[in-house]
């Protein structure tokens, strides 16, 4: 099950800890050109003043221009090596700049020079983290929580690390420690309602979602961690609105979302849902939300819905085959059997012995008038999988299709004796049984159809 990451958290609070970033934001009456002809003539006067040369980094990274914020860094180090804040800057600026190897090197620097600090070892340990190396990650956060017990943001970051390294015991404890330590955190609340997902403890998972929304009905993963509880439970309304809730609550957030191997930053200047679909672009088959999403809408019979998102999906990755197939299935509910049929082809490509789409192509092809070549791939999917119910289906179907009633009978039967598929079997033999002239043997089969066996 893929699911937006916990790692969010992380990056969350990977940039707080800059000295005086919040502080000294630039207020909307002052520009940035403004700032730096302050700054210019500071340093005219004194071209080693570190102050100034912090300031002019600072500056730079509060506006979002990072690769200017690490060069204005590097001329601080020219002055002093050890300034720490300008490791810090630009161990930052590389973390936006999606370059996790370059942001622990300069970090390893801040936590060298700030050897008793303890945001520093959960700074750099979320760094290590970024990088995949989860047992430095662990170290460093254990020596940011053993300088200080009460570092919630630390514990929490430790959790999210354990979980990545599917420890997921351990990340319980560690998010439970957190809780105690800050419980007014909705997002904690939601990271452990994840390790709860894992264990398949989705009561507890429901509880941890709810009291992370009690407190903050924007908190987004809440809302996914609720829906992949709810799909898990086959709740697909509740499910559904949990996920749309998710995508509402993007709206109201600035966050980091983290999709496949691609982080996009969701800002003010981008809109939540453009942004993720940039999130999409990097690897469409691991967007867990956007499958649960379109299986639930499937589910509650919102075909046309599904069939719209399948269509911004392959807009964006047009050689998924799993989404060509899915939407085929969507169209064959909607009675577009062309568009099914096209999309089925396009399936085909990608998933050349798939007896789904081997013997939905073959379905769709049969309807739209080709009888030939509708067996051709139906009993191509059969000879794949001899004990595929809905090839039967199918194939019975297009016997009926085109009056050959016997051999839809005995298709239809052969069905029957494979697990899958007895409703709509049964459905069809009544249809056939009818137009037989055998009424008792549609009726029974209607029942049967109804009662599913």
């Amino acid at each position: 099950m893929e699911k937006i990451l916990p790692i969010l958290l992380i990056i969350l609070f990977f940039f707080v800890p800059v000295s005086g970033a919040e502080e000294n934001q630039s207020v909307d009456i002052i520009t940035l050109d403004e700032l730096l002809k302050e700054n210019d003539y500071v340093l005219s006067l004194d071209p080693q003043n570190l102050t100034a040369l912090e300031y002019r980094a600072l500056i730079f990274y509060n506006e979002e221009k990072y690769p200017e914020a690490i060069n204005a860094s590097e001329q601080c180090l020219k002055v002093d090596p050890t300034c720490s804040f300008a490791w810090h800057i630009i161990g930052s600026s590389w973390g936006y700049l999606n370059q996790p190897d370059k942001a622990v090197e300069a970090f390893q620097k801040v936590v060298a020079l700030n050897p008793n600090d303890p945001v520093q070892y959960n700074v750099q340990g979320v760094a290590l983290s970024r990088t995949g190396k989860f047992s430095e990650a662990i170290q460093a956060f254990q020596k940011a929580t053993t300088l200080d017990p009460g570092y919630a943001a630390a514990w929490n970051n430790m959790g999210v690390t354990y979980y990545n390294m599917k420890q997921y015991d351990n990340a319980q404890t560690a998010f439970d420690r957190a809780i105690l330590l800050k419980p007014d955190e909705p997002k904690f609340y939601a990271n452990k309602g994840y390790v709860l997902l894992q264990k398949d403890d989705y009561s507890g998972a429901l509880s941890m979602a709810k009291t992370a929304r009690t407190m903050d009905l924007t908190c987004v993963p809440s809302w996914f961690v609720s829906g992949e509880a709810q799909y898990h439970n086959r709740n697909w309304k509740e499910a559904f609105y949990s996920f749309d809730g998710g995508f509402n609550a993007l709206a109201k957030n600035e966050i980091w979302y983290y999709q496949g191997a691609k982080n996009t930053r969701i800002t003010k200047d981008m809109q939540p849902m453009d942004a993720y679909y940039i999130a999409l672009a990097s690897n469409v088959r691991f967007t867990g939300i956007w499958e649960r999403t379109t299986v639930i809408k499937y589910k509650i019979k919102r075909y046309q819905d599904t069939l719209d998102l399948y269509d911004q999906i392959l807009a964006i990755t047009p050689d998924y085959g799993e989404g060509w197939k899915k939407k085929g299935d969507s169209a064959i509910k909607l009675e577009r059997i062309e568009s099914a049929r096209d999309a089925y082809k396009r399936a085909l490509e990608f998933l050349p012995n798939d007896p789904e789409v081997l013997s939905s192509y073959g379905y769709t092809t049969g309807l739209l008038g080709d009888y030939l070549e509708a067996m051709k791939y139906i009993n191509k999917a059969l000879e794949i999988e001899p004990g595929y119910a809905r090839g039967y289906l199918y194939k019975g179907l297009i016997y009926s299709f085109y009056g050959q009633r016997e051999d839809a009978l005995s298709t239809l039967s052969k069905g029957l004796e494979f697990g899958d598929e007895k409703p709509a079997l049964f459905e069809a033999l009544a249809n056939v049984q009818f137009k037989n002239g055998d009424t008792l043997g549609g009726v029974v089969s209607t029942v049967r159809s109804l009662l599913g066996f």
